[in-house]
């Protein structure tokens, strides 16, 4: 591993550099540049940023953050996700990133794991209380923090509290973190239904932008536009950090939409953006496309990825938006890993998941660890300078099993990698639900659900979805007099259970008994087929 680190360093993947060094040059090359808005609060200059970073960093040190401390942020995309992630690099404190959409569940577990002494909330979102479902929790953080709301709640200070004290002096530079040190912790779905935290150093989720910016020219006069929710690693690390790096604008959209989307890209003459196919879908057949398509031609850039991309839909986007290269990203919280690039042939665009970014290695594996032949699917296995530390405060055995000798990562997906050096995902070892972007673990709506005695038995697996790509589907066997179980009835109890609406089944289906292997375990490709034959049935 000594090895690798000096070559990624020799190749100036790993430059190094923290990302606050990245913001000081933007601050003076920059200062009246904006550097993020969003359609809530509006704008800051990059000087303006520098201002509230200065404050926000000197207020979370005196109320006790320090050097390795985490600090969880889960705000909807706001222009204050930057300045806490730039604060919290000045204390030399750890960023916990986690989506908004959680609840109380998932909440209790990213505390618990990350055993964080701070947390920043929306007061109220959506309709939902976070101070109150907080204040309920049993085991929370010290410091509580909520932008919005009602400043006078007891136990919790405002942001504008926060921010209310004396104007600190210079941050401390002496507690700078070393650029090999884990600064961001990412929150992603495990097959075991238990979330895992994905640790990484300033040079490892830095390497994400190094190595990927090049390929596409991005720079200083890019505007990027994040309408994905930056509690995930796609808009953490190619919203709030890649405009940074680069002294870019970062534009925010709040809530997800498709029209206001475009209108915003328009107004701020985006230039790159980050989509899933459901949001791609929104964009593509927006009845504001049309009024719109003159301003969006400085769109030349979309990254599509999250699941599976349809070639329809890429072949539409290259019709609709010509001006764009929109291609697949394909990568994960732990490491992103490969998209076409401006000069890839357009059937290799429209077919493949692209090559693998810059310093990126990838390799497919037989079942017997043997290297595959081009063309031949099997295990894809990753290693490269943007591949993550390992999981924090894991169970025994994960980080063993996650890694193979010599550093490589096994990402739990099944493809193939063409003579070319193009790869093509085909599939998932791991039995994650993949909706709108989002990982979902049947395992963790499957404890909760068979809380509820109705239930005898429950296999949560996934259902073909044109917009989402796939949805939640609980295949269920009743419990003796409870014949009658609704969706309705199963989406109350996920409610009860604390579980975030997007993993709150979307089909539900009754069945006699659940299909079953010698070994007694349940044989989730046959349920699969069966709904997919239900639906078919259903259709014609």
């Amino acid at each position: 591993m000594t090895e690798l680190a000096e070559t990624y360093r020799a190749k100036g993947y790993w430059t190094d550099r923290l990302l606050t060094d990245f913001f000081e040059d933007a601050v003076r090359a920059y200062p009246h540049k904006v550097a993020v808005i969003d359609d809530r609060h509006g704008g800051q200059t990059y000087a303006e940023l520098a201002e509230t970073v200065s404050r926000l960093t000197g207020a979370l040190q005196a109320e006790g953050i320090g050097p390795g401390d985490s600090f969880i942020v889960a705000l909807p995309n706001w222009r204050h996700v930057s300045a806490f992630v730039l604060a919290l690099g000045y204390i030399g404190a750890i960023g916990v990133h986690m989506p908004v959409t959680g609840r109380q569940h998932e909440f209790a577990a990213v505390f618990r794991i990350s055993k964080a002494k701070g947390v920043v909330v929306p007061g109220t979102f959506r309709g939902h209380d976070f101070r109150a479902m907080i204040d309920g929790m049993i085991e929370k953080p010290e410091l509580l923090v909520a932008v919005g709301g009602d400043p006078e709640t007891p136990d919790w200070l405002s942001f504008d509290e926060l921010l209310s004290g004396p104007p600190p002096g210079s941050p401390d530079l002496d507690a700078r973190p070393a650029p090999s040190d884990v600064t961001t912790v990412l929150f992603t779905s495990g097959s075991s239904g238990e979330p895992k935290g994905v640790m990484h150093s300033s040079n490892t989720i830095g390497a994400q932008n190094v190595t990927v910016a090049p390929i596409f020219g991005l720079g200083p006069d890019d505007v990027i536009f994040m309408g994905a929710p930056l509690g995930y690693s796609a808009g953490h690390a190619h919203g709030v950090r890649q405009a940074i790096n680069l002294g870019a604008t970062l534009v925010l959209q709040e809530s997800w939409d498709g029209d206001r989307a475009l209108e915003a890209m328009a107004r701020h003459r985006a230039t790159f953006t980050m989509t899933t196919p459901a949001l791609l879908r929104d964009l593509l057949f927006s009845e504001r496309l049309a009024a719109l398509a003159d301003a969006l031609t400085s769109l030349r850039l979309i990254f599509c990825g999250g699941t599976y991309v349809p070639s329809e839909l890429l072949r539409q986007a290259h019709e609709i938006l010509p001006a764009a290269l929109t291609t697949v990203i394909w990568g994960m919280a732990e490491g992103t890993g490969a998209a076409c690039r401006p000069s890839t042939p357009r059937d290799r665009v429209l077919t493949t998941d692209g090559e693998p970014f810059l310093g990126t290695e990838l390799r497919i594996l037989r079942p017997n660890g043997d290297d595959a032949p081009a063309g031949e699917e099997g295990e894809l296995v990753m290693r490269g300078p943007q591949l993550f530390l390992g999981y924090l405060n894991a169970p025994d055995g994960l980080n063993e099993e996650a890694f193979l000798s010599g550093g490589w990562f096994r990402t739990g997906d099944v493809a193939r990698i063409g003579d070319d050096g193009f790869i093509k995902i085909t599939g998932r070892s791991k039995e994650l639900i993949i909706r709108g972007g989002e990982n979902i673990s049947p395992a963790e709506i499957e404890e909760r659900l068979l809380c509820d005695p109705r239930i005898r038995q429950l296999a949560v697996v996934d259902t073909p979805d044109e917009r989402l790509g796939e949805r939640v589907c609980a295949c269920v066997v009743p419990a003796d007099g409870n014949a009658d179980l609704t969706l309705a009835d199963l989406a109350a109890i996920a409610r009860r259970q604390g579980l975030a609406k997007h993993k709150w089944p979307e089909r539900l289906e009754l069945m006699d008994s659940l299909p079953l292997t010698a070994a007694g375990k349940i044989r989730r490709p046959a349920l699969r087929e069966y709904l997919q034959q239900r639906t078919e049935g259903e259709n014609r």
